[in-house]
């Protein structure tokens, strides 16, 4: 990875049909054994038996209930959604968590809307002194929170939002957290797809295919950064987030320009 004012991507999470989760040594929610803590085990079989055909708000109000009771170092949960191009927090379970959404919604940047435009999972050191997302970063400390991290929520080749998590611990979230956190964001996805069987197939359906394609520009341009400037793909997607917040630019927009650069035979 690249040093500066990045933010931490991993890889996007694996389908819904999946099972993630640590794969490393034993944590807080992993028994001596090596297997998930019983309240972890409890959690998952909770979310088995929800019902998907329940109001899409409720199932996800749940699903964000047993994360924040069962994720280590997580104080306050949210997820987001975007419809019609427009974000907002279909559930949340602290009023910080849902202040902190409101406030990159109002400016348009921050790393719930990067999660769910790109599909990646986006950490932040909120603690850092250098920040890819400065404005967010000094609302979250005021609020007593240190770190977060977003997890773009996936549909086969669909991104609809992201399940974002805050921590008023310092270093609070970890690599076991996130892993952890793909289950229930791919919990989450299921039930935003099952919604389209259900309710405003149409609206939905429109607000899916838009995903889709900022999903596809921000690949291309990834593609293009890759190329360019010789370097991976968590890298490509870090200088491209960089950029964007660097020049006031959405990133599906930044994307979308660097891709039309490269059609013009400029550099990106």
């Amino acid at each position: 990875m690249s040093t500066g004012p990045t933010p931490s991507v991993h890889d996007s999470s694996p389908g819904p049909d999946s099972s993630p989760g640590p794969d490393s040594s034993p944590g807080p929610g992993t028994d001596p054994a090596g297997g998930h803590h019983p309240d972890v085990q409890r959690a998952f079989a909770e979310l088995g038996r929800l019902m998907l055909d329940q109001p899409i708000g409720q199932f996800l109000s749940r699903v964000a209930e047993l994360a924040t009771q069962t994720l280590p170092g997580v104080d306050g949960l949210s997820v987001t959604l975007v419809e019609d191009g427009r974000a907002r927090s279909a559930a949340f379970t602290s009023s910080v968590a849902a202040l902190l959404d409101e406030r990159q919604y109002e400016t348009g940047f921050g790393p719930c809307l990067d999660a769910a435009a790109s599909g990646e999972i986006i950490r932040v050191d909120l603690d850092a002194e250098e920040q890819a997302y400065p404005a967010f970063a000094a609302v979250a400390r005021r609020h007593g929170v240190h770190a977060s991290a977003s997890v773009g929520m996936p549909v086969p080749q669909r991104v609809v939002g992201a399940l974002n998590m805050y921590s008023t611990t310092a270093g609070g979230i970890d690599d076991e957290t996130v892993d952890l956190a793909r289950t229930f964001a791919s919990y989450a996805a299921v039930a935003l797809a099952n919604a389209s069987l259900y309710g405003a197939t149409t609206r939905l359906a429109d607000q899916l295919q838009d995903a889709m394609r900022s999903r596809a520009v921000i690949e291309q341009a990834k593609g293009i950064l890759i190329a360019r400037l010789a370097v991976d793909p968590d890298e490509a997607f870090a200088h491209l987030s960089r950029t964007s917040q660097q020049t006031n630019t959405k990133l599906r927009d930044m994307a979308a320009e660097i891709v039309a650069r490269a059609q013009r035979g400029e550099t990106p």
